[in-house]
């Protein structure tokens, strides 16, 4: 029943003489102050939702931090599978590239500085592909992690359409 059809009733008992006007009053004042109550009640609820979201999202602003990885001048960023990968094939071409010319060069049992050549691109093409495979790595967790806080978060949405 609405509050107003509740009004009605109550404004129609006073007039049949069921209520004094004192009683009417009252009973008024307890209907008008249960809407108020109830206009309250969902206000609150919608604030408490309001106060999780924001929790979640901060909590997810801290965590994707563990995500990302410094750049060339420092700047952080979270690195994708893609180009994870398309620069791990570019550091390592251009390693086995520096590897091959350098050893046609100088040969691997050169003598001098000129031999270590070799050495310089075997390593740039072992660090390029761990520091490639770490990245791609970081990349898959960093999608796991958001599905997961987008799943909570949607998960908190739903409760609060479900109580409405």
């Amino acid at each position: 029943m609405s509050i107003s059809d509740e009004l009605q009733k109550l404004d129609e008992l006073r007039r049949n003489g069921a209520l004094s006007f004192d009683e009417f009053e009252i009973a008024k004042r307890l209907v008008l102050q249960g809407s108020e109550d109830s206009v309250r009640s969902d206000h609150l609820e919608e604030i408490k939702v309001q106060n999780e979201l924001a929790q979640l999202d901060r909590e997810w602003e801290l965590e994707r931090g563990n995500y990302m990885v410094a750049g060339r001048y420092g700047h952080k960023y979270i690195p994708g599978k893609v180009s994870s990968a398309f620069g791990g094939l570019f550091v390592v071409g251009f390693g086995v590239i520096w590897t091959v010319m350098a050893a046609s060069i100088t040969g691997f049992g050169g003598a001098g500085v000129f031999s270590l050549f070799p050495l310089f691109g075997v390593l740039f093409v072992l660090f390029g592909a761990g520091m490639s495979f770490m990245a791609f790595v970081k990349a898959g967790q960093y999608e796991e992690a958001q599905e997961r806080y987008q799943e909570r978060r949607r998960e908190i949405q739903n409760r609060n359409e479900k109580t409405y």
